[in-house]
Order: C-alpha cells, then sequence, then structure tokens
C-alpha cells in the first residue's frame, strides 16, 4: 500500500526536492552557486548525491526516516519538500537494500537497510515498533570539513519492473525532463543538477523587453491571518505578463510555488483561458504571451500546488486572489497581440505597408525576469490607423532571374518590387483602360 500509484519518475524527483531544500536552507538568500545534485542510475541501482548542508541527526531521527510527517515537524523556510511521495516510501518503491550516508557541520550519521530483514522484525500490530536504526551515529563534532557536508543515498537490489524501466533510454529522457523543469528556477539561481554525469539544459524564464515593449509586474503580499486566519508568515506573490519567442507549445502561464514549476505552459481554465473568466480562449495569434506566477511562503502549506507538486490547487484561497490578478495583468498583452495579428493580416494582403507592433517585436531582447526593469502595466506601441483609400491586394509571382534584372534596367528601378509596380502600372495603362 505505502507504494502502490507512486510513478517512478515522481520518487525519484522527490529525493532531488529533498536536495534541494537542503540548499534553501544553506543559502536563504537564493545563490546556489556551487552546490549541486549527481543522480546515478541503471538496471542496477539509483545514487543520489548532494553537497546541500546534510540531514541533521535529530531531523533524522525525529522526522525524516517516521512514517508520516509529524505535526510538530520544523518547517524547513520556503520547503518543496514537504508534499509529495517522501523519502521512505521512495526506498520502498524501488528496491530491497538501501543505505543513507549524511554528514552536517556538526554531526554525521550512516544507515544501511535491507528491508525484507526489517520488515520480519516488526509487528504489524505495533506500529511503534517500526524503526530504521543507525549503523553509526556522532553528534557534536567541531572539525567537519566543508568537503564531507552533504547526503548521499543509495538503493539496490531494484525490483524487476524498476531495473527494466531504468535501463530504457526514453525513461530517462522522462526523468531529465522532468526535472529540469521542475528545477529550472533552482539551476538559474546556480543549484548544478547532473543525471549519470550529464549537466541538465533547462528553460530560464525569459520576456521580451525593449524601450517600446516592457513586461507588466505586480508584486503582492497576503498575511496568513487574511488566508485561514491563523498566525503565521505571508504568502508573497510576484506576477510577469508579457510576450517571448512564438511556440503554440510554450505560451501560457507558468506557476512556481517556493521555486517549484507546478504548471508549465497552461493554456486552459486553471490560469486565465476561456469564457468562464471573461476571456479569450487560448488562440494561435497568442502563441508569444508568457505569464510567470511564483508564490513564495516559508510555509510551504499555504501555497496553492497539490500534494503531488503537480498542478495548482484551484480552491486554495491565496489563489483565487491571484487568479483574478493574472487575468487582468494579461489582458492588455493579449489585446497587443490580437493587435498584431490584424497587422500582420493587412500587411500580407496588401491592405497596409505598416509594421509598427511587428518591428516593436523583431527589435526587443529577450531577458530573464528576475534582470527586468519592471512597470506595474504592458507597455507596447499602439497600433496605426488604416490608411484612407481603397482596398489593397499584395500580387506575387516568380520570374527567371536574368529576365527580371533586364525588366529593372529597362524600367530604370532598383528594386523588384518597383519591377513588379511598375509592368503592372504598364500593363493597366495601355490593356485596362477603355
Amino acid at each position: 500500500m505505502l507504494t502502490r500509484d507512486i510513478p517512478l519518475t515522481r520518487a525519484i524527483l522527490d529525493l532531488v526536492d529533498n536536495s534541494v531544500d537542503g540548499a534553501r536552507r544553506m543559502q536563504a538568500n537564493g545563490d546556489f552557486n556551487g552546490l549541486w545534485v549527481r543522480v546515478e542510475l541503471d538496471r542496477n541501482h539509483l545514487k543520489i548525491a548532494d553537497n546541500c548542508g546534510g540531514i541533521p541527526v535529530d531531523i533524522a531521527r525525529n522526522y525524516a526516516f517516521r512514517f508520516g510527517r509529524p505535526k510538530d515537524a520544523p518547517l524547513t523556510p520556503g520547503s518543496v519538500g514537504q508534499f509529495g511521495v517522501g523519502m521512505k516510501r521512495t526506498f520502498f518503491k524501488l528496491g530491497r537494500h538501501f543505505t543513507v550516508y549524511s554528514t552536517t557541520s556538526s554531526s554525521r550519521f550512516d544507515m544501511d537497510i535491507d528491508v525484507e530483514q526489517w520488515k520480519a522484525m516488526g509487528e504489524p500490530e505495533k506500529a511503534d515498533e517500526w524503526h530504521f536504526e543507525f549503523r553509526n551515529v556522532e553528534e557534536n563534532l567541531t572539525n567537519v570539513s566543508p568537503e564531507e557536508i552533504g547526503t548521499r543515498i543509495e538503493i539496490n537490489q531494484l525490483y524487476d519492473t524498476v531495473a527494466e524501466n531504468f535501463a530504457l533510454d526514453n525513461f530517462l529522457t522522462r526523468l531529465k525532463q522532468e526535472m529540469s523543469l521542475a528545477h529550472a528556477l533552482s539551476m538559474d539561481r546556480g543549484l548544478a543538477i547532473t543525471v549519470n554525469t550529464i549537466p541538465l539544459r533547462h528553460e530560464p524564464q525569459l520576456l521580451f523587453v525593449s524601450d517600446k515593449l516592457k513586461p507588466a509586474y505586480v508584486e503582492k503580499t497576503y498575511p496568513r491571518a487574511v488566508l485561514d486566519g491563523q498566525p503565521g508568515p505571508p504568502v508573497k506573490v510576484k506576477l510577469f505578463a508579457g510576450v517571448a519567442e512564438r511556440s503554440l507549445h510554450e505560451g501560457g502561464w507558468y506557476v512556481f510555488c517556493n521555486g517549484r514549476l507546478v504548471i508549465r505552459a497552461d493554456q486552459t481554465a486553471t490560469t486565465i483561458w476561456g469564457q468562464a473568466h471573461g476571456m479569450r480562449q487560448y488562440h494561435p495569434d497568442f502563441a508569444y504571451f508568457r505569464g510567470y506566477a511564483y508564490f513564495d511562503s516559508d510555509n510551504a502549506a499555504l501555497l496553492p500546488w497539490t500534494t503531488t507538486k503537480t498542478g495548482v490547487d484551484v480552491d486554495s484561497p491565496v489563489y483565487k486572489n491571484v487568479q483574478q490578478e493574472m487575468i487582468e495583468i494579461s489582458k492588455p498583452v493579449l489585446t497587443f497581440l490580437s493587435n498584431l495579428a490584424k497587422e500582420r493580416a493587412a500587411f500580407e494582403s496588401g491592405d497596409s505597408t505598416d509594421g509598427t507592433l511587428d518591428q516593436a517585436i523583431q527589435s526587443a531582447e529577450a531577458k530573464r525576469t528576475d534582470a527586468l526593469t519592471v512597470t506595474p502595466t504592458f507597455v507596447a506601441p499602439q497600433p496605426s490607423p488604416m490608411p484612407p483609400g481603397p482596398r489593397m491586394q499584395k500580387i506575387q509571382y516568380s520570374k527567371p532571374l536574368v529576365e527580371v534584372e533586364k525588366a529593372k534596367q529597362l524600367l530604370k528601378v532598383q528594386t523588384f518590387i518597383a519591377v513588379g509596380e511598375k509592368t503592372f502600372e504598364y500593363f493597366m495603362k495601355y490593356e485596362g483602360e477603355e
């Protein structure tokens, strides 16, 4: 029952979440340069090692290796590991034997557990007897070198289905993709994550910016007392909305909780799209759109993520408040993109030669959200009015280059466009006028 319905990638990702929590404890300022997480796996074993501070002995003894999450468990400020599969369930999911080595600046321990022997020792009716035991433990240390600090977990004697999955290239590809997406923000801040010695690549959060094009930004703080009437830390929210590289599948809203991506490129009513919110459905015209929502709190339970960390809890009090902000901050961007589509259609049809909005896109520079000069509202040029006069139609045709070059000389013009215009005028003068 402990391991039923736990996806393999999810189980491994939860172990990486614990390492990221260690990095956040070590570097509260969010600068993770010099910190790393290394994942190795094949059909025989899984190993995860990090230099992210280690697990203190008292935390391991009283909380980390107990079943369930005790109510008095201390909070990790900005945690991403509070929810999800959990360390112990991951061990049981993957194999019959595991070892854990962990060293902090003042303590160290290790444990070596044969799962079958451990199960044989416990009595199901006596939950208090289901313990893991340290093999070695040292506390109150004073001479630990920085190179020793960190945690190493190794699981072997893998179950057959696990071993078979670990041997598949597509499983490894999927694992790396999920890991790089989930922790893109931490990697942006310097955390190095490798899988089988290969560094993960990640997608930075980028928006186009120029003198004429600036993304919108909203920052708010929601006191816990307002959310649920209880004392405690607030939830801080930062929203960005703007345009980026055109991509039908990458456009949409991205939602992060304590730096962990929980929704990627959302194009549904979960964020802003559709009649339920008084908005248009996501459309190819909006493929430039990017929205980024960052929710942060020292108490991870206040954040609007599901317990699997793979979605948003739309009933969360803080999310209900922020969702309306997301809608409002998006509207001017979507209006700009609708006007851009109209401008391009008019240009293609020949009704207009204006390219003001398109030029704003083409001349902008992509910048990371944490490097932007922010404005409260989206800034973009207004579309030019349609020129007076008859409707125009663009004409295109191809002819041998040598003949077109000769026509340029005869017509005394310098461009191919002028060749087309002059030959059309010539035809209408002699054949089109009565």
